[in-house]
């Protein structure tokens, strides 16, 4: 039955041969290279990769708000949707008429 030890030495000796092969130190200094040292290295594939997310997060939800505005713009080309929305925003009122506003009160 084989050690650790008898292991350890086993893998150090593949990992020299593997070494001593010049396309595998080629090999290994361009893997290197490309994900560290490089102008776009994997940090900054993963970084770009989660802002697009947030931003196509955002799109959607842009999207959303401005399906949200369109209905409400067509809500508001009717006269008496105009006035209800300047009544309950702006508290406009008729001549004729007196206004009370009533507002909740937040318990603490």
């Amino acid at each position: 039955m084989p050690t650790f030890s008898v292991f350890i030495c086993d893998m150090k000796k593949r990992v020299i041969k593997f070494f001593k092969n010049k396309y595998a130190i080629s090999l290994t200094i361009f893997v290197l290279w490309v994900c560290f040292f490089n102008e776009v290295d994997l940090f900054y594939v993963f970084k770009s990769r989660m802002e697009l997310y947030s931003l196509q997060k955002e799109v959607k939800e842009l999207e959303k708000k401005n399906e949200q505005a369109k209905i409400s713009l067509e809500d508001l080309k009717n006269n008496q949707a105009l006035e209800k929305f300047a009544r309950e925003t702006y508290y406009m009122k008729r001549d004729n008429e007196v206004v009370f506003v009533f507002k909740e009160v937040e318990e603490k």
